[in-house]
């Protein structure tokens, strides 16, 4: 976990913005650094686009400023991770399609304290304990320093600042009603009457000033606080003082227990109180109960104020409404009704039963009671109109059982909870409940199993946590088991939770289980529906896409779109973006049982058959696009292709991205069943892989292809999956064991006649033998084998990987000049974007290193401009190291810094280990240039050591030899010299 990395770091915002390790301060650098580090701190554990954070900082951006944030981020992941490795992934800091999220612990940020010390101090006010409460309030303003954010610029900080201000009111009046319940009634009356002085339109304050005067016997002085009020209230916003002020008003008055109706003040007989209990150990969901309060309060609308809390089954959505609506009870003194309308069950309740207990709670006769369900209604609403009345209408089932249980007044207010999404219901707030997040999760934990077995064992808690999905009600049972069995360990659970194909088993405590809540969800789809909600769990998908499931499904994409919206409606999908699906984990283990139990084999094996053919034939598309010189695609298509998708390589790029971590995952899972057109599928997914550098996410997957070649004695997918095996090897650094599988590459490929292959496996294995003659001259006869083939884009990478080679020995030969300029001429030929970059950037070497820096950086700047942020990463970290190269040698060591800040980012980003090496050693060079020696070592040292882990043992001792040079002996070449 990354916050196991994080730990010992602390994080202040409820101030100035400031970090410690170990009580150390930690330099948070320039404002604008601190204003992304708040960001990230305020978003913990959710991920943040890298274009949010443009927008959190500037108003007007400046000029690149993606490339101004990766610098932010990289300075922040070398405090959080000092001892970070050069290859290994950051796990603090973590990158994540687009941006960024950050992973510390809850204890690490002050605001996230300050929320989970309310929320307790909250669950203690509404249990009956307010002296705790007021214990933990006053703990959590201790909290705060200073202005939030005190001198964090941008608009983002701005926001925030007055949002965490508003909060620190919210929490200063909720700790004041706690006085007032623990019998503190003048200490109350003193701090509110300075916090109305300041605030003096928060009626909140004015409730608790003049309940507080009134206990301490000070009647007059509370009357005259709502005079005041409310003649202040009329001159400034034309309204009346809410409706609990004029009811406590009419109380202080000596009136009693009195209902309040157009001004006149009645007696009420006794009146209903049936919202259910909240449980005491109510964990999270603050930001969601805050919106319940806030849309349920008093307020300006003629519209009746309706709370719609929806989401899956066992997430939580009565304990939240339950928990939300216990301290506003007290706004709707005509009575509080309650209904458990049962709409997951096959017996949903009727509205005319509701409608009769309703009405007999409120004091009407049984024999009035109308025998019409709209007359009832109707009498419903004539006995509620001008009332303060909360319905709460639990678990519903569709908006037609609701429509008869609302009131007509929107004095009143109704919440209702259901796993549909009940589209159509007016609402005036939705609130949609998935899992908690974990740091939630984890204290609900705590709070059912016992802090000191949780303490004991974080790590198995986490995974506990982790097998639920989050899930509340998982998390409920699992805290249930481990508390009735105190000699369990987390340990032992979270292995039986391990196995998935018993976990749904194990959730379960006495007659409560998470598999019967998905059961009754599925029980009422019809036929189409559930085949669907078996079958596409048979896919490895994460998110799917409309047409990715018709494909899965075998049926046209507008009836495929349908069946899935309604599977949202039924809360057995999620649907996280525009037409874009997913399950939670636990109901795709439900779906997964469910398809293995019903759905034939064959079945199965077809759905993935023609899921397969869907994403090669737009992977095949995207490398058409990609690469347009190159001969591969056509050999690759599926036997039913799908007509070209992609208009420019960007659009090919974007497809990639989004669905790359689902193929490789839909590639292991097919590796054995269905290995040729997995392979294929791999091949085609070159480019993409290329562009994004993902070579370490390819090697598992490739190895499991390779070694089902073997048992199926597939010479064509053998010699695939062993090239790309290889090639992902030697790109990531380990070239030794990358030999032996190119070989086979060679050999296979040739055997199948995969001639293409052939010819790129040759490519790669002379990039296995880094250089010398025979790495040349194994370019040489790949560059050959293209030009046969008609391959232009092989004949171009070939030559282009000739030059690169060449450049790792000493001078230049003027046949090296003309292979880098006939590569060039080969990729503009065939108007390849990516391919001229790639050119360009090894150009721009040649022309360094003939002496030229003022068109190496030209080429060098050519290269990214014809790159779009997320495009063949490596070059763009490449081109601006060798940038900076061509920088340092024309006497421009400034510039030359700050191009390696962006490139050692994206290098370390992207885990390319060589470049990253070359990285360092170009910034020793301009170090040394500036006369900043110690500084020069530091970078050429680990740079050596880098270069020496991945075996480039010739690149580690020329950088060593520069540090037995002494210091300002002038041994870098200088513009105009020929190495």
């Amino acid at each position: 976990m990354g916050a196991a990395d994080a730990s010992g770091i602390g994080f202040t915002l409820l101030g100035p913005v400031r970090a410690r390790r170990h009580g150390a301060e930690l330099r948070l650098g320039p404002p604008q650094q601190r204003a992304v580090a708040a960001v990230l701190l305020l978003r913990r554990g959710r991920s943040v686009d890298r274009a949010d954070l443009v927008r959190a900082l500037w108003a007007q951006p400046p000029r690149s400023p993606e490339t101004v944030v990766r610098t932010y981020v990289w300075r922040l992941r070398q405090l959080l991770e000092p001892g970070h490795g050069p290859s290994a992934p950051w796990t603090v800091l973590r990158s994540v399609p687009g941006g960024y999220l950050l992973d510390v612990p809850e204890d690490a940020v002050d605001t996230a304290v300050f929320e989970r010390r309310v929320a307790e101090a909250a669950a203690l006010a509404t249990g009956g304990d307010p002296a705790a409460a007021r214990l933990l309030y006053d703990s959590a303003l201790a909290l705060w320093h200073d202005e939030p954010l005190s001198g964090v610029p941008g608009p983002f900080a701005e926001r925030e600042r007055a949002r965490l201000e508003a909060r620190r009111l919210d929490v200063r009046e909720a700790r004041l009603r706690t006085l007032v319940a623990a019998g503190l009634f003048a200490e109350a009356a003193a701090e509110a009457a300075a916090l109305v002085e300041q605030h003096p339109l928060r009626e909140g304050l004015h409730h608790v000033l003049m309940r507080a005067l009134h206990r301490t016997g000070r009647r007059a002085e509370a009357l005259a606080v709502y005079r005041d009020l409310r003649r202040l209230l009329a001159q400034e916003l034309g309204i009346e003082p809410a409706e609990s002020l004029r009811a406590l008003h009419a109380e202080i008055l000596g009136t009693g227990q009195v209902a309040v109706r157009h001004g006149v003040v009645q007696r009420r007989a006794p009146l209903p109180r049936q919202i259910p209990h909240a449980v005491a150990d109510f964990t999270g969901r603050a930001e969601e109960t805050a919106r319940i309060r806030e849309a349920l309060l008093p307020g300006p609308s003629e519209a009746l104020p309706l709370v719609l809390v929806t989401g899956m089954a066992g997430a939580g959505k009565t304990t939240l409404a339950m928990h939300a609506v216990q301290p506003v009870l007290d706004s709707f003194p005509d009575g509080q009704l309650y209904a458990d309308l049962r709409g997951a069950d096959s017996a949903a309740a009727d509205p005319a039963a509701v409608l009769a207990f309703f009405l007999r709670s409120l004091g009407e006769a049984e024999a009035s009671l109308p025998d019409e369900p709209a007359e009832r209604a109707a009498r419903f609403r004539s006995v509620l109109a001008g009332r303060r009345v909360l319905v709460v209408l639990d678990n519903a089932r569709d908006t037609e059982q609701i429509a008869p249980l609302l009131p007509g007044s929107p004095s009143c207010a109704v919440v209702v909870t259901s796993r549909n999404t009940l589209a159509t219901l007016p609402v005036s707030a939705r609130v949609t409940l998935g899992s908690l997040p974990e740091d939630d999760a984890l204290r609900l934990l705590t709070r059912l199993a016992g802090p000191a077995r949780v303490a004991a064992e974080p790590d198995a808690a986490r995974q506990l946590l982790a097998d639920c999905g989050f899930l509340p009600l998982a998390v409920r049972i699992i805290g249930a088991r481990l508390a009735a069995r105190p000699s369990w360990t987390l340990a032992s659970l979270a292995a039986r939770l391990s196995d998935e194909q018993h976990r749904l088993a194990e959730l379960r405590v006495e007659s409560v289980t998470v598999e019967s809540s998905f059961a009754l969800g599925h029980e009422r789809l019809d036929e189409t529906e559930r085949r669907a909600f078996r079958l596409l769990a048979v896919a490895p998908h994460q998110v799917f896409d409309v047409p990715a499931a018709a494909a899965v499904l075998g049926v046209e994409g507008p009836g495929c779109k349908d069946v899935l919206e309604r599977l949202v409606d039924a809360g057995l999908l999620q649907s996280p973006a525009w037409e874009r699906y997913r399950y939670h984990d636990l109901v795709l283990l439900f779906a997964q049982r469910l398809a293995a139990a019903l759905e034939p084999a064959a079945e199965r094996d077809a759905a993935l058959a023609r899921l397969l053919d869907f994403h090669l034939a737009a992977a095949v598309d995207a490398y058409r696009v990609i690469r347009p010189g190159h001969t591969l695609p056509p050999v690759l298509l599926p036997p039913a292709s799908a007509p070209p998708r992609f208009d420019s390589t960007h659009a090919a790029l974007v497809w990639g991205r989004s669905v790359l971590d689902d193929l490789l995952r839909l590639l292991e899972r097919t590796a054995a069943s269905h290995t040729g057109r997995a392979a294929a599928l791999l091949l085609a997914l070159d480019p993409v892989l290329m562009s994004a550098h993902r070579w370490h996410d390819v090697v598992p997957v490739a190895t499991a292809l390779a070694e089902a070649a073997v048992r199926d004695g597939d010479a064509v997918a053998g010699g695939r999956a062993r090239y790309m095996l290889g090639g992902a090897l030697a790109d990531i650094g380990r070239a030794a064991e990358a030999v032996e599988h190119v070989r086979l590459a060679m050999e296979l490929s040739a055997q199948a006649g995969d001639d293409d292959v052939h010819a790129m496996a040759v490519n790669v294995h002379a990039l296995t033998l880094h250089s010398g003659r025979a790495a040349m001259a194994e370019h040489d006869r790949s560059a050959a084998l293209a030009r046969r083939l008609g391959n232009t884009s092989l004949e171009a990478m070939a030559l282009g990987n000739l030059v690169m080679t060449r450049l790792m020995e000493p001078g230049i030969d003027e046949d090296t000049v003309r292979a880098s300029a006939r590569q060039l001429e080969l990729y503009r030929g065939s108007g390849d974007r990516h391919g001229e970059a790639l050119g360009l950037y090894s150009h721009g070497q040649v022309r360094l290193r003939q002496g030229r820096p003022d068109a190496a950086i030209a080429a060098q700047l050519h290269a990214l401009e014809l790159l779009a942020e997320g495009e063949l990463e490596f070059v763009r970290a490449g081109a601006r190291i060798r940038l900076a190269e061509a920088y340092t040698q024309a006497g421009r060591p400034d510039l030359a810094l700050e191009q390696l800040e962006e490139g050692l980012a994206v290098s370390r980003e992207i885990r390319y280990a060589r470049l990253e090496a070359l990285a360092l050693r170009a910034q020793g060079d301009a170090l040394e240039v500036l006369r900043r020696p110690e500084q020069a070592r530091l970078a050429r040292q680990d740079a050596v050591e880098i270069f020496r882990s991945i075996g480039y043992d010739s690149e580690a001792e020329e950088t060593a030899a520069l540090l037995a040079d002494e210091p300002g002996t002038g041994h870098l070449p200088v513009a105009g010299a020929v190495e």
